[in-house]
């Protein structure tokens, strides 16, 4: 007959008189670290809508909508899906748009609970010529105050500050190029073919 060891004796004695190890999971919950990788959160003034996060993220968790007709972006966050890699917020281009929490657990039978899901909605902004869009003026405001006084050589970043004293009445797109359209909140192609009319041709033919 195999009796047990001494130490065998010292170790079940002393872990039936100990705190047990594991917590009292759902009642108690769990407090995890600083430090634990939880879900991402959006921070509204911090985030400029960039869609940085949903391009570096692996499990395609985040999606962006661009709505233009009401000049809303929406990037919405499916908790369902996200592996809590952490890259939403390493490649932040603010550093602080998008953060993890702590929180690691949203328990539900319905797969259309709010819950699960984290958004947060930007105003974009439209080419005047175009009509596609440009970039989320927030993001466009953030690229501004980093570029400082060289900010004023860009249109679309001299409009901006404009905007932010007045209204700016707005304009219509037109059946061609004129040169009034180079001091207009114009996207890079409308840009470039603008110059190159310009440049190269006569605009009042």
């Amino acid at each position: 007959m195999y009796l047990p060891k001494i130490r065998e004796i010292k170790e079940a004695l002393t872990s039936f008189f100990s705190k047990p190890y594991t917590t009292k999971y759902p009642a108690d919950g769990f407090k995890p670290e600083e430090e634990f990788r939880g879900f991402p959160r959006y921070h509204n003034d911090d985030c400029v809508g960039c869609g940085t996060c949903a391009q570096v993220c692996p499990a395609s968790a985040i999606t962006v909508i661009d709505d233009l007709i009401n000049l809303l972006r929406t990037l919405k966050i499916d908790y369902s899906s996200c592996i809590h890699c952490g890259q939403c917020e390493e490649h932040c281009i603010t550093q602080k748009g998008v953060l993890l929490s702590t929180e690691y657990s949203f328990a539900t039978m319905d797969k259309n609970d709010s819950n699960i899901f984290e958004k947060v909605e930007k105003e974009i902004l439209l080419c005047e010529v175009c009509g596609s869009m440009i970039a989320p003026t927030d993001q466009i405001k953030w690229v501004r105050e980093r570029l400082g006084a060289k900010a004023y050589a860009h249109p679309n970043f001299l409009l901006n500050i404009q905007r932010e004293f007045f209204e700016l009445e707005p304009s219509h797109a037109k059946s061609r190029i004129r040169r009034e359209d180079q001091i207009k909140e114009v996207c890079p192609k409308c840009r470039h073919k603008i110059v190159v009319e310009d440049e190269f041709y006569e605009f009042n033919k």
